[in-house]
C-alpha cells in the first residue's frame, strides 16, 4: 500500500517565486484561510478544533486541481485589472500633460502673433511716413518756392548743388569754389547799394526782420 505524497498549496500555486501572478494566487488562498479561521473562532471552537478545520481546508485546496485553477484564474483577473487601472492612469496623465503642453503652446503662439502684429503695425506706420530724403526734398522745395526771395533761393540752390558736385567729383572742386564765390557775391555785392548797404553804422550788424 502506497502512501499519497503530501501536497502543499504553496508549492502547487507558486512554481516561480518571481511570478507576481502566482504569488497573488497564493495570497488569495491565505486570505480565504484566514477568513475560515475567524469563522471557527467566532463559533467558539477550541484551538485544536480550529487547527483541524484549517488543515482540512488546506488539503481540500491542495488536492483539488479545480480549486487551484480557480485561484490562478482569480489572480490572473486581478493582475489584468491592475494593469488596466495603471494603463488608464498613465494614459489619463499623459493626455492631461499633452493638454497642458498644448495650452501653453497656444498661449505662447498667441503672444507671438500679438507681438508680430504690433511690430507689423509699427513697420506699416513707418512705411506710411515719407522717407527722410523725400521729407527734406518737400520741405526744401516749399522753402525755395514760398519762404525765400528768388535771388536768395537761387544762391542757396547753387550752393547746395555745387557742394554735392564737389563731393561726388573732387576734380572740379576749384570750379565749384568759384561758382560758390560768385553766388555769394551775387547775394552780397561788394559795391554799396543805395538805401540798402550804405545806411547806418557799419559796425552794427543788421538784425533780421
Amino acid at each position: 500500500m502506497t502512501t499519497q505524497q503530501k501536497k502543499w498549496v504553496f508549492t502547487e500555486l507558486v512554481k516561480d517565486s518571481d511570478d507576481p501572478e502566482q504569488l497573488i494566487a497564493y495570497a488569495m488562498y491565505k486570505a480565504d484561510k484566514d477568513d475560515r479561521a475567524n469563522q471557527c473562532r467566532s463559533r467558539r471552537m477550541t484551538d485544536v478544533r480550529v487547527n483541524t478545520e484549517l488543515e482540512s481546508f488546506h488539503d481540500g485546496i491542495a488536492y483539488s486541481e479545480r480549486q487551484l485553477d480557480d485561484y490562478r484564474a482569480k489572480a490572473r483577473r486581478a493582475v489584468d485589472q491592475l494593469i488596466l487601472t495603471v494603463s488608464q492612469g498613465v494614459e489619463s496623465a499623459y493626455e492631461q500633460r499633452i493638454t497642458d503642453m498644448k495650452a501653453a503652446h497656444d498661449e505662447e503662439l498667441k503672444k507671438k502673433w500679438v507681438e508680430w502684429g504690433e511690430n507689423a503695425a509699427v513697420y506699416s506706420a513707418n512705411l506710411a511716413k515719407p522717407h527722410f530724403a523725400k521729407r527734406f526734398g518737400s520741405w526744401f522745395l516749399g522753402w525755395i518756392s514760398g519762404g525765400v526771395s528768388g535771388l536768395l533761393a537761387t544762391v542757396v540752390t547753387t550752393i547746395i548743388l555745387v557742394g554735392i558736385i564737389s563731393l561726388v567729383k573732387p576734380g572740379i572742386r576749384d570750379t565749384a569754389r568759384d561758382a560758390l564765390k560768385n553766388g555769394v557775391d551775387t547775394l552780397i555785392p561788394s559795391s554799396p547799394i543805395p538805401g540798402v548797404t550804405d545806411v547806418g553804422n557799419v559796425n552794427e550788424p543788421k538784425q533780421p526782420q
